[in-house]
């Protein structure tokens, strides 16, 4: 095969093959096709991971909600948690409420979370994510407010643009007031305001348009007082050894725990979004996969045009006792070389569009967040992308070196050498 192999390079990568008409056309639209391949790849499971870290990093692996109102304390219900989870790492106890901001004479709806700063970043990733000043949930001081982290669109989109505040919007130090509607006392009917102020420790981006825009975290005991509902926690954040077993470790959770708790883990939140990316992603390259397939049948037109071209040369070799199996293979060979050829120069193109995607996405607001549920995208490409791209690519130029690798094959010595 040594020889085939050199006797194909050379055919190939000469002047008077390489620089024909047909050939660099073909390893152009090669590799635009392998390019648009490496980029769709990138971007669809891009999306998934960023969608995938953010609710990871935000709400943890598993979320556990207690349905009962009873004040069992989280540190019994974390040991019997660990007890049936051995994979189990760490959890976080948390306070949920709505809540109505308002600042400067202006309202909006926001949800509070309140987490337990000692186990926070055993739980949450948040570090990560800070935009502007820092996670501290600590006890503020004598003269200081409860300290909050709030969503980057919260601080400065909604507060800014949508209720006319101030163009800088909210920043680290500045304080702003939430309105929590709680049940009357007297008529069950209606209800009261209780007001609370806290004061910005840390702008975040939480990774989804919803957060971003309502998230507020602040400290456990804060959220209890401001609901006033003593020592009682809405439910446990759960992280584990490794997300992708967050599933099954919920469904056993539940047949253990029964249905006075409610648990889900970070992929059923968005479930629909996860099963639509997943279809959409082989769309997206079957579809794009066509762009290859038409540089497959200029690559065959190209190699045909070889073929007529070494006529002589293949006659000779026929004369010297070249086996028709022999020109087979080289011919063939041809076809991987330019395949081969392709594929690099592809990935090649297709890491410099992915660079000039995320210069551009981090300059323009290139994806809306209110349709795909995040505004920005952390492009990545599995190890099982670049197999199935390179595997496709490489035998799309196989085959389409076939009908050329016959014809040259079956040529008689006598009708290469005629015009000779």
């Amino acid at each position: 095969m040594k020889l085939e192999s050199w006797i194909a390079w050379k055919f190939i990568f000469n002047k008077k093959s390489l620089w024909n008409e047909s050939l660099p056309l073909a390893l152009f639209g090669l590799l635009l096709g392998v390019s648009s391949l490496f980029v769709s790849m990138a971007v669809m499971s891009g999306f998934e991971y960023t969608l995938e870290k953010s609710m990871t990093d935000v709400t943890g692996h598993v979320t556990l909600i207690k349905k009962r109102r009873d004040n069992e304390p989280w540190i019994e219900l974390s040991k019997k948690l660990k007890d049936l989870e051995p994979e189990l790492k760490s959890v976080l106890p948390f306070t949920y409420i709505e809540a109505i901001l308002a600042r400067q004479g202006q309202v909006g709806g926001v949800m509070i979370q309140g987490v337990d700063p000692v186990e926070l970043d055993q739980v949450l990733h948040l570090r990560s994510r800070v935009i502007t000043g820092a996670v501290d949930l600590s006890a503020p001081a004598a003269n200081e407010k409860p300290k909050a982290m709030i969503g980057k669109s919260l601080a400065h989109t909604k507060l800014a643009k949508q209720f006319s505040i101030a163009p800088e919007g909210l920043k680290g130090g500045d304080t702003f007031k939430v309105i929590v509607p709680l049940p009357h006392d007297i008529d069950p009917t209606q209800f009261r305001r209780k007001i609370g102020e806290f004061q910005v420790s840390g702008i975040m981006d939480f990774g989804k348009h919803e957060w971003n825009e309502r998230f507020i975290i602040s400290d456990i005991k804060t959220t209890q007082v401001l609901a006033e509902v003593g020592e009682r926690y809405t439910g446990l954040l759960m992280r584990f050894t490794d997300a992708h077993i967050a599933r099954e470790a919920s469904v056993r959770l539940y047949e253990n725990l029964g249905p006075d708790y409610w648990i889900r883990d970070w992929r059923e939140v968005n479930e629909n979004l996860f099963e639509a990316v997943a279809i959409e992603r082989w769309v997206i390259f079957f579809v794009v996969l066509i762009i290859v397939l038409v540089a497959a049948f200029n690559v065959s037109s190209a190699l045909f045009v070889n073929v007529i071209r070494r006529y002589p040369d293949i006659a000779i070799l026929k004369t010297l006792g070249v086996p028709q199996k022999s020109l087979l293979q080289i011919f063939s060979v041809q076809g991987l070389f330019i395949g081969v050829v392709g594929l690099v120069g592809g990935a090649i193109g297709g890491w410099i569009l992915c660079r000039l995607f995320e210069f551009y996405q981090s300059r323009f607001q290139l994806i809306s967040g209110a349709v795909y549920k995040i505004d920005s995208i952390q492009l990545t490409l599995r190890p099982q992308d670049l197999i199935i791209i390179s595997v496709s690519t490489l035998l799309i130029c196989f085959f389409s070196s076939l009908a050329p690798a016959l014809r040259g094959s079956r040529i008689q010595p006598t009708q290469g050498l005629r015009y000779e």
